[in-house]
């Protein structure tokens, strides 16, 4: 029997995949592998907190019931084989780097792999600051490319009204509008999927952009465009059942984008 045990929030793909990848790679066998619904069963979690285990894993040593919890217990399962690795995550400058970045994926989990909130007895506690960076980080991305796009599209006649500038603000005022018009108390978490979606989209428009960075063909920009725009649609409709929402919120959003970047797009034409 390996030295320590995991209980982990067994709905979280995100905590599977973790899970799954220290099994195959030595540090756990699965019988010590505990999930969070049922550890309450396992004498070996008797000193878990199930509150701080829906936020962050908890990591049991199998001898001294010690537990350890996030980025500790990732350490403490390192140093099973790593022990020199181990040994340089637990330095106070490495965790503090290190640390953050653990509680951000964390607190984000649900909005990364969502799943119906009747299906898990755990409900990790919203970190307003992560969540924000979160919606921060997909920004930055966003606009990088949507800017690059933009410039690529002003070289085109029929298109020269447009430039990066511009559609960013074509294609981000509709986001920013349905966000900002959101007033129920699940906002942040919807915020977080808006996010989520987004970056599916952009990161589709990503690929294409680098299509046509090879292969100079217009056409590689519109199907980027066309491909993200359906792939977004299906992934509001599918976390909109997931959350439980009315799905005239996926009209709103959807009409909103749309109708807002049309009504940018008819004026930067008339400017020229």
């Amino acid at each position: 029997m390996k030295k320590y045990s995991i209980v982990f929030d067994n709905k979280c793909a995100v905590c599977n995949t973790s899970v799954k990848t220290f099994q195959k790679l030595g540090f756990l066998e699965s019988i010590q592998a505990i999930e969070l619904d049922k550890f309450r069963e396992n004498n070996l979690a008797c000193n878990v907190n199930p509150v701080r285990a829906c936020n962050e894993m908890a990591v049991i040593n199998n001898e001294s019931l010690e537990v350890s919890y996030g980025y500790d217990g990732y350490v403490n399962l390192l140093g099973v084989r790593f022990k020199r690795l181990s040994k340089f995550m637990s330095v106070k400058t490495i965790r503090a780097l290190l640390n953050p970045f653990y509680h951000f994926i964390a607190s984000n989990r649900r909005v990364i792999a969502p799943i119906k909130g009747s299906e898990s007895t755990c409900i990790p506690t919203l970190r307003k600051g992560y969540r924000f960076l979160f919606l921060l980080m997909v920004s930055f991305y966003s606009i990088a490319i949507t800017y690059l796009k933009g410039e690529l599209l002003s070289e085109y006649n029929g298109l020269n009204f447009l430039s990066g500038e511009r559609l960013i603000l074509t294609t981000g005022l509709g986001w920013i509008f349905v966000g900002l018009f959101y007033k129920k108390a699940n906002k942040w978490e919807y915020w977080g999927h808006l996010a989520m979606i987004a970056c599916f989209g952009v990161l589709i428009q990503s690929f294409t952009l680098l299509g046509f960075y090879f292969f100079q063909n217009f056409l590689w920009i519109f199907v980027g465009i066309a491909l993200s725009d359906l792939f977004m649609l299906w992934m509001h409709y599918n976390r909109m059942k997931i959350i439980q929402e009315n799905q005239i919120q996926t009209l709103i959003w959807w009409v909103s984008l749309h109708f807002i970047a049309g009504v940018q797009i008819v004026f930067y034409s008339n400017t020229i």
